[in-house]
């Protein structure tokens, strides 16, 4: 049967803006739920009007690391979204705790069609920090390409706060929970509904993660160039601003067509010997030929399997 969960929160903001550290401090508080990330759900909906169909749903999902991570059970006797929201009360029946979230990137808007209810905490960060972490983790080439994580989750996020209440969202900054981490805990918790609870930031006693420190925390102005500052600047446009975080002061470089094609190029081509250096040669045009070329379920799911223990290995 199942349980009626109709407002969970949902933690929201661009890879690399510092959710996973934000998740590990709320899943600490003992009536939080650990907000294990949830980029299957949003993911398999966003820009449909139709719910995929359960069957092709239940497959995918267990090519996928994030859900196989869970253990959680897709229930495939179920219409998609009953079947959604059971595994957002897999997780809270795995934790035993009565204040249910998850973690979201991409597509979170989407969610709203599943939980209209829902309350939302949004992490934001300086974007020229996100872009050059993108490029660590090989996700871009460079850092203008890198841009365009942050952007689409800023597009996301204006999204919901047209859709949802002011008292149903809040927004907290990265800088912020770097420096007094426990000043926006203690935001979070009274916009959940609950005390802080000191043992949030106890991280370090079982997981790999340190608890908030500003010198733990590397800035865009320690190592980015001059060129990658303008070039980011350029493509962010008034939207840093806007997002609260200052210009660099340097001066304004203007990206012609041509010279953005040439980027986007670039950065596929960064990608790329990225994937090389990471997975080598074989493995990665083993994942090419099963994703593109022969989709052979079993060798895809292989590939794929062999790809997550790798990177498994970088994300610790």
């Amino acid at each position: 049967m199942i349980r009626p969960n109709p407002s969970p929160f949902f933690l929201v903001g661009a890879v690399r803006s510092g959710t996973t550290l934000l998740r590990l401090l709320l899943g600490h508080h003992p009536q939080i739920c650990r907000c294990d990330e949830f980029e299957y759900v949003a993911d398999a909906i966003a820009g449909r009007e139709q719910w995929p169909e359960v069957g092709a749903y239940a497959e995918q999902l267990s090519r996928r690391r994030d859900f196989r991570a869970t253990g959680f059970r897709a229930n495939t006797d179920l219409p998609f979204p009953d079947l959604a929201r059971d595994l957002l009360d897999q997780c809270q029946l795995s934790d035993g705790r009565p204040i249910i979230g998850a973690t979201v990137h991409n597509h979170f808007d989407e969610l709203l069609r599943l939980w209209p209810s829902a309350r939302f905490i949004h992490l934001n960060r300086d974007p020229r920090d996100i872009a050059r972490s993108c490029v660590e983790m090989g996700w871009s080439g460079n850092a203008w390409a890198g841009i365009e994580t942050w952007n689409m989750s800023e597009d996301a996020w204006q999204r919901v706060c047209q859709q949802v209440p002011a008292d149903r969202r809040l927004e907290v900054e990265f800088e912020d929970l770097t420096t007094e981490p426990e000043g926006v805990l203690r935001r979070i918790t009274a916009f959940l509904g609950v005390e802080y609870d000191a043992a949030m930031m106890e991280i370090e006693k079982d997981t790999t993660y340190r608890r908030p420190s500003k010198r733990a925390s590397r800035s865009w102005r320690d190592d980015a160039s001059e060129l990658e500052i303008r070039q980011m600047e350029s493509r962010l446009g008034d939207r840093l601003v806007k997002a609260g975080y200052a210009a660099s002061g340097l001066p304004h470089l203007e990206i012609s067509p041509l010279q953005a094609f040439a980027l986007r190029q670039a950065s596929r081509y960064g990608r790329f010997r990225f994937a090389m250096r990471r997975y080598g040669t074989a493995l990665w045009l083993s994942s090419l030929v099963s994703r593109r070329l022969i989709p052979i379920s079993a060798w895809r799911n292989s590939t794929q399997l062999a790809l997550d223990r790798i990177d498994e290995g970088f994300l610790k």
